[in-house]
């Protein structure tokens, strides 16, 4: 039962905009035609003052007040698809709440993955059902329990809503990669930034992927363009099976090449042999420039990723790059500088691109 004001259809429209206007009317309910009249659903925190405010316009309708009636009455909840999921969670945790919820989220394949602030811990359960009843798609949502941690850059999990699982096929550029999201980093924000970046790769060129992770930038490289070769490395076991199977599955066997390694132990092995490097390591790029400069030859290109305060979003990054190439006695010009994406607020993940000399 819902509280209700019965209103004559003659003037009901007029009188359901008034208390929409009021906020009084609760949207997660049908408004019910009967007869001559309809019933105009209250929200549940209605306030005494709310009634006394209808019971006067009542009473400012004498000729009606037998007509107007506030009562409880049988109404249907609104089974209308949510757009968002703050629309799907409303009625479902206080109002109060529902702006603190993230407007952001990722999925990555059948896996949704939400950062909820604490004062929203209670309600994560209702957070994940209403996220997957939003994204029919989605199988299983995740909270992150930790921080991007450790060497290979994974996060502990926790299942808020569908299935205990944290495997997933997803597909990207008409590229798939089976993911294990538990054991090794993939971020699907950076879906334009891989296509950036093969969009400017040259027929016949040799590709250093430094941290290549499952894949995504070397699969999606060698799809597309007309590349010698491009060696993939990582030095997560987990990740390396994964891009293995990924290889295989985009039939790219011939073009890419799997390395389970420390990048500081395979580049001297390959000195001056990469017409291009990509160093998608964004909190520890800069430990490894000394290794881009050691692989790429002359005229070649060095993608480099950072991580900066908005106050400084290059300048020191171009500093570090000065120093080591002047240790490597390396010339270089930067070709371009881009944001990437916003990591947190006040820091961005940024991109330089620059050409050996």
């Amino acid at each position: 039962m819902v509280l209700s004001v019965r209103v004559p259809k003659s003037f009901g429209e007029e009188y359901r905009q008034e208390l929409w206007n009021l906020g009084l009317i609760d949207p997660h309910y049908e408004i019910s035609s009967e007869g001559d009249y309809l019933y105009l659903p209250l929200k549940e925190e209605i306030q005494d003052e709310d009634i006394e405010f209808i019971e006067e316009s009542i009473q400012q309708n004498r000729e009606k007040e037998e007509k107007i009636q506030i009562l409880d009455k049988k109404l249907s909840k609104k089974t209308k698809e949510p757009k968002s999921l703050k629309d799907a969670l409303y009625g479902k945790i206080p109002d109060e709440k529902i702006s603190s919820t993230p407007s952001s989220f990722d999925i990555i394949g059948d896996i949704a993955i939400i950062d909820i602030p604490e004062d929203l811990t209670y309600e994560k359960m209702v957070i994940g059902k209403a996220l997957k009843k939003v994204h029919k798609n989605v199988e299983t949502v995740l909270r992150p329990t930790s921080n991007v941690v450790g060497e290979f850059r994974t996060r502990n999990y926790e299942v808020i809503a569908g299935k205990e699982d944290t495997k997933t096929v997803h597909r990207e550029h008409g590229c798939v990669y089976r993911i294990d999201v538990s054991k090794a980093f993939f971020s699907p924000r950076l879906s334009t930034e891989r296509k950036i970046v093969s969009n400017q790769v040259r027929e016949g060129e040799v590709v250093f992927d430094m941290f290549a992770g499952v894949g995504p930038f070397s699969i999606l490289i060698a799809k597309e363009r007309d590349v010698d070769t491009i060696y993939a490395v990582d030095k997560n076991p987990y990740a390396v099976e994964m891009l293995k199977e990924n290889i295989k599955l985009n039939n790219v066997e011939d073009i890419v090449n799997p390395i389970h390694g420390d990048i500081r132990e395979v580049a001297p092995s390959y000195s001056n042999k990469a017409d291009r490097a990509i160093m998608n390591l964004p909190f520890k790029s800069g430990d490894f420039l000394y290794e881009a400069f050691e692989l790429v030859s002359g005229g070649g290109i060095i993608h480099y990723y950072d991580i900066r305060e908005e106050e400084d979003l290059f300048k020191g990054a171009e500093r570090h790059i000065r120093e080591i190439a002047y240790e490597k006695n390396r010339d270089f010009k930067i070709i371009s500088k881009r944001v990437v994406r916003s990591y947190s607020p006040g820091v961005w993940n940024i991109a330089i691109d620059l050409r050996i000399e």
